[in-house]
């Protein structure tokens, strides 16, 4: 009972309000109960003539000692003695035990006499009227189940509905304050009052939205870092990888060079046909070259910061262009070119680098497209976006090669043969460039060969 008394801020308001209500009720049914026989007190001293009157006239008197009544109050006409109930006359036998029932009592001054016909000794004097007193006492201490019965219904009543009152805000504010501790911060107090309770509330929602406002801050702050903190491993882990591809790369050909230099210079076998190995240096040199230029595009595109020039201009200009510059390639394969372009096709962008791309594209197509087969190229108009693509027939990329293409120094042929394979960082170019430019790009097998499409 303690514990709960304790632990439960309810039971202690009300254990305590109904303890002071019951107290307060006691104490003034206590004060009431002790001074109310004062309300009838008068001045003795206002009888005090009375009194002594009294003793002078009362011995002159005959009356038989049978007639004589212990409590005698007089309304004598020839004492003269008018006054109301409040004064009482009492005649006693001076040695009587209701004579010292008087001890204590405030009394007028005591006389003592003998009727003319008595030898007893009596003793008169006037008193506060005993019995009119005993009545207020004895009505109050009646009442005292009835106001036990009602003090304790009040008390309990009355400190319930206190309690209610003022423990159902507390304990609200307290329940939402164990939702915050926890983090929760869905559920807000009512504010119905204008006290220090009602202040409390509002500061306390008020908090929980704030603080509500911060930890959603705080937890995409930290999703931003923490995917940040991912993309830079990744960045990180590409260019370890794109570094060791890349030196793996450069090494071949710079190997074949040595080797084909070193077998001329000491006339070994084969190697004394100078003219030849001469040109096929000159081949992987080109090949070297062409890479060293690609590595270079993508360390200038990938430079933090980079930005590329945009301007508008006509991209089907650009396209026409283009597919011109590769018109020898398309005859040297006996490739048949089909193009649909939508004029003016207008692009905000970087004309230089996206000449670049739509060369890489170009040229996979015609590299890779089987001598006689088809090239097509498109351009069009769909739902506000500009889309341009390109698809050789005659040739299918296994699909699961076909989400790792755009990345640097893959390639399809195992073998790595530079003939077909190129260096692997052409697509990884294109891609490179697009996302500059906000463009997608998908390659997908169709039936006839392979299409790549672009959008703006």
């Amino acid at each position: 009972m303690i514990k709960k008394i304790r632990s439960s801020l309810s039971v202690k308001v009300f254990v305590l309000t109904a303890v002071l209500m019951v107290v307060c009720c006691t104490v003034t049914y206590l004060c009431i109960a002790r001074f109310s026989p004062y309300i009838y007190t008068h001045r003795l001293e206002d009888a005090e003539e009375l009194a002594r009157l009294a003793y002078l006239e009362l011995p002159n008197y005959n009356f038989s000692e049978s007639e004589l009544n212990y409590d005698i109050q007089l309304y004598n006409e020839t004492l003269k003695m008018q006054f109301d109930d409040e004064f009482v006359f009492y005649i006693l036998p001076s040695d009587s035990a209701e004579l010292r029932s008087f001890d204590g009592v405030d009394t007028t001054t005591r006389y003592s006499f003998r009727f003319a016909d008595s030898d007893v000794e009596y003793t008169v004097f006037i008193a506060k009227n005993m019995e009119k007193e005993s009545q207020i006492t004895e009505a109050l201490q009646k009442a005292i189940p009835v106001l036990s019965v009602v003090i304790l219904a009040v008390s309990i009543v009355a400190s319930f509905f206190y309690t209610v009152y003022m423990t159902t805000p507390v304990k609200q504010i307290s329940k939402i304050s164990k939702q915050m501790a926890a983090l929760n911060f869905s559920g807000l107090c009512e504010v119905r009052r204008t006290d220090e309770i009602g202040t409390l509330s509002s500061s306390l929602n008020e908090l929980s939205e704030k603080l509500s406002s911060a930890l959603s801050e705080l937890q995409n702050a930290n999703k931003q870092l923490q995917a940040d903190i991912d993309k830079e491993r990744e960045l990180e882990r590409q260019r370890i990888d794109f570094f060791s591809a890349a030196s793996h790369e450069l090494k071949t050909p710079i190997t074949i060079i040595k080797g084909q230099l070193q077998g001329m210079l000491c006339n070994i076998g084969r190697y004394k046909d100078h003219q030849t190995y001469l040109a096929e240096s000159l081949e992987v040199t080109n090949t070297l070259e062409q890479m060293v230029q690609e590595l270079l595009t993508v360390s200038r595109l990938e430079t933090p910061g980079y930005i590329c020039t945009k301007s508008r201009f006509d991209f089907s200009q650009l396209v026409e262009a283009r597919l011109a510059a590769f018109d020898d390639l398309f005859a040297q394969k006996e490739l048949t070119l089909e193009k649909s372009l939508l004029s003016e096709t207008y692009l905000l962008g970087d004309a230089q680098l996206l000449q670049k791309a739509l060369d890489n594209l170009i040229h996979n197509a015609i590299t890779y497209s089987p001598v006689q087969n088809k090239v097509a190229v498109r351009l069009w108009m769909e739902q506000d976006k500009v889309c341009f693509s390109v698809e050789n027939t005659g040739v299918h990329i296994p699909d699961e090669a076909i989400p790792k293409l755009f990345e640097a120094f893959y390639r399809v042929d195992t073998s790595r043969n530079r003939r077909t394979g190129g260096s692997g960082l052409g697509l990884y170019i294109v891609k490179t460039i697009l996302d500059l430019h906000g463009a997608e790009i998908e390659m997908v097998n169709t039936l006839q060969g392979v299409l790549t499409k672009v959008s703006f």
